[in-house]
């Protein structure tokens, strides 16, 4: 099957940007109008072919399931190639131990040599009788395995099949039930490892290109049959869950990341903007910001001191801490508490002095409170940054 990425020199990662922009410099080259040779006619072909199945989402996504599907089975081969590799030079006399009989001197040179002739011939036909043995063994375990291996592959479609048609527990049932069908067969665990590492980075390819529906069930396949609680993929877990809609899952694996201090500061700005943003609960939210709050005043205190407000760096400051002051000013703004939220505008556009947003909210507090002096100071430092505030109101400010 023709590589459409390595016709147009691309990553499977490229973006449908980088793709047109990949068609556009080989058609140049190689279309037929400028390049009139056979080579460059069929090279555009090629060229055509692969740009109109990878800028296709839908198209690009069923390639990259083929595509994906011919690496595995390239890796099958291998593995098989690779026994019978061994299972060629395994020595068929490792488990005959030779015994030599009790020599007794013949009557005669002729006897003695007719002796040692049968003893060779016993020797020989033991040889290749035990030869002949582990060969038809081999030959019968290996089509033992394959026939497991067609069984697995069957089941794992009729898993895959329950979960496109929506009956999600009962995929993740059945590939609990495919894991127990094969927990006494040892030698299938080789092929096993090797096709659950292949859902694992097929499932990241599809997390990394927006494909959340597949990166789900590729994730979830992987978690149940494995029994893995890998932190990270548990986290890739709950953004396929918010990205596709449900939100009270995703929330519910963010609070367990959270309690068990994986990046916590990250898990609580994310679980508070779940409830803000999908959720539409502010009142939840806010306490969640509120505990982010907490920590990081503690945390700036704690490797600060007191002087915390001259020595916090805003190059320093991770993103989720500006996401979570920025978050919680702006429900305490539209709330209209306008001086809670002025104290942590203030912050705002510390952290991120280019947002335009963080110093039109400020400006309309400090107004709100009757303070168009220090409404004024906003608006010059904005107007520094060469940023123009929209405001609803005029400010009289010399």
């Amino acid at each position: 099957m023709e590589n459409y990425y390595q016709i147009l020199g691309l990553s499977e990662m490229a973006t449908l940007s980088e793709i047109k922009s990949a068609y556009k410099r080989l058609a140049k080259a190689y279309h037929p109008d400028i390049n009139p040779s056979t080579a460059a006619e069929e090279k555009f072909k090629l060229i055509s072919t692969a740009y109109t199945i990878l800028s296709n989402k839908e198209t690009r996504q069923q390639y990259d399931v083929k595509l994906a599907q011919m690496r595995l089975n390239a890796k099958r081969a291998s593995i098989r190639a690779h026994e019978n590799k061994q299972r060629a030079y395994r020595n068929p006399y490792q488990n005959y131990t030779y015994r030599p009989p009790v020599y007794k001197p013949a009557s005669d040179a002729t006897a003695e040599k007719k002796a040692t002739y049968y003893a060779i011939g016993i020797v020989a036909s033991i040889a290749i009788l035990l030869y002949v043995g582990v060969s038809i063994f081999d030959f019968i375990q290996e089509r033992k395995l394959q026939k497991k291996i067609s069984q697995f592959d069957k089941q794992v479609q009729f898993a895959d099949s329950l979960y496109y048609s929506g009956k999600v527990q009962a995929a993740v049932n059945s590939v609990d039930e495919i894991k127990s069908s094969y927990a006494e067969y040892n030698p299938i665990k080789r092929y096993e490892i090797d096709y659950l590492s292949f859902r694992r980075d097929q499932a990241d390819i599809d997390f990394r290109n927006k494909a959340y529906q597949d990166a789900l069930w590729g994730y979830l396949f992987f978690m149940e049959y494995s029994k893995s609680q890998n932190p990270d993929m548990q986290f890739r877990l709950a953004v396929c869950y918010r990205n596709l809609k449900e939100p009270n899952k995703a929330v519910f694996i963010l609070n367990k990341l959270m309690n068990n201090n994986y990046k916590r500061m990250r898990m609580i700005a994310l679980i508070a903007e779940v409830y803000k943003e999908e959720l539409n609960d502010n009142a939840v939210a806010m306490q969640y910001y509120q505990m982010g709050l907490n920590s990081i005043l503690a945390e700036f205190k704690s490797v600060y001191g007191n002087a915390y407000r001259l020595l916090v760096s805003a190059e320093r400051t991770p993103e989720s801490y500006k996401s979570i002051y920025f978050n919680a000013a702006e429900i305490l703004f539209n709330e209209g508490n306008y001086f809670k939220a002025s104290k942590l505008l203030e912050w705002v556009i510390f952290f991120q002095p280019e947002q335009k947003i963080g110093y039109q909210y400020l400006i309309e507090c400090y107004y709100k409170l009757n303070n168009e002096k220090e409404a004024c100071n906003i608006l010059k430092k904005a107007e520094k940054m060469d940023i123009s505030p929209q405001l609803n109101f005029q400010l009289s400010c010399n």
